[in-house]
């Protein structure tokens, strides 16, 4: 198999935050956060190697919240692309 790069075939997602490294449970968390590749986010890049301004849009957030920053930010591109297309 040739060494590829995985390249998912998302824009913008919402997933759980992993736990931190101190909590000692890994399925201790409440918290999620968007990703976002159009914006240069790298889901394999973890919270702290983000940059400020794509930790500002990961959150974290609680489910409804992050939910709700979801939508919110696929509207963003979604709107922008209409505009850039008129």
């Amino acid at each position: 198999m040739a060494d590829q790069e995985y390249e998912p075939d998302w824009e913008v997602t919402l997933r759980r935050q992993p736990a931190s490294l101190g909590s000692g449970d890994p399925d201790n968390t409440d918290t999620y956060e968007v990703i976002c590749c159009k914006c240069g986010d790298d889901p394999a890049l973890d919270y702290r190697e983000a940059s400020a301004g794509l930790r500002q849009i990961r959150g974290p957030y609680p489910l409804m919240v992050g939910v709700t920053v979801f939508l919110q930010h696929g509207e963003l591109h979604s709107t922008a692309e209409e505009t850039t297309a008129q």
